[in-house]
């Protein structure tokens, strides 16, 4: 009797016991596995992201600066141009610049009479002459009196004067006792802006003159 439970008990010994079971090394190394694949995915995109946003501050400042230079590029520059109208006057004749000047009061219509003569004076060649000064600047256009400007026979122009620039040829009358065109003869004006030159030559007869006022 006392020999079976021994037996029985000596199985029982050489039963394993549940909790001293050793997990099988299978699973152990899958988990293994699991986690160092799960850590080389989150390394991978840790690096992407590493990667992509300097890539992406890249493409956004290149993108940046290709259009401001597209923006410069087209930028058009306008130029205008001025247009100064000039006027040209033109050039006023050489005897406005070439002439003899006679400056002699006794030749105005105020003067009294005389014996003096231009026939030596002057010559059947034009000169150009402008009266100045106190001895007046111009003969008079009207019908003058003998007797006076320093002569018996008084010169007078019996025309219009011309226009500024211009040359004419008119016609000098010489008094006479009652006749106030008694001689003639025939000179040129040339009107020189602020001033006339007279173009002339020597008178019919002596004893006259020309006047001035």
């Amino acid at each position: 009797m006392q020999t079976f439970p021994r037996q029985i008990n000596g199985r029982l010994n050489n039963v394993p016991s549940i909790s001293s079971k050793a997990v099988p090394d299978d699973t152990q190394s899958s988990r293994k596995k699991i986690m160092i694949i799960g850590g080389i995915i989150v390394t991978i995109v840790l690096c992407m992201g590493a990667v992509a946003v300097p890539v992406a501050l890249a493409l956004t400042y290149g993108n940046t600066a290709n259009t401001t230079s597209n923006t410069t590029v087209a930028t058009t520059t306008v130029a205008t141009t001025t247009t100064v109208a000039t006027t040209t006057i033109a050039s006023l004749p050489s005897q406005c610049s070439t002439y003899t000047t006679i400056n002699d009061a006794t030749r105005l219509i105020t003067a009294a009479s005389g014996t003096a003569c231009d026939q030596s004076l002057f010559s059947s060649s034009t000169t150009w002459v402008r009266f100045s000064g106190a001895g007046g600047t111009q003969i008079p256009t009207s019908a003058t009196s003998t007797n006076l400007c320093g002569t018996q026979a008084t010169g007078w122009y019996s025309s219009t004067l011309p226009g500024s620039g211009l040359t004419v040829s008119r016609t000098v009358c010489f008094a006479w006792t009652s006749n106030t065109c008694e001689w003639s003869t025939t000179i040129q004006v040339t009107n020189c802006g602020s001033f006339y030159v007279y173009g002339l030559i020597t008178p019919p007869i002596c004893n006259a003159r020309y006047c001035t006022t």
